[in-house]
């Protein structure tokens, strides 16, 4: 994998944990559920189909 691959890659993790904390943080503050589980969402993205993707497609 490449540099820029690799960095990509912790950058995607990095915001995709930043924002399961934003999620949880959400829920305890008792916000909508649909921002909720919105975040949540995007962080699951964040977390496994951007790595992954980057792994499959840029770095073979």
């Amino acid at each position: 994998m490449s540099d820029a691959g690799l960095i990509v890659t912790m950058v995607s993790v990095f915001l995709g944990f930043l924002l399961f904390g934003a999620s949880f943080k959400s829920f305890m503050v008792r916000r909508r559920p649909a921002v909720t589980w919105g975040l949540f969402t995007v962080a699951v993205v964040f977390i496994t189909f951007v790595p992954v993707g980057i792994a499959v497609f840029w770095a073979s």
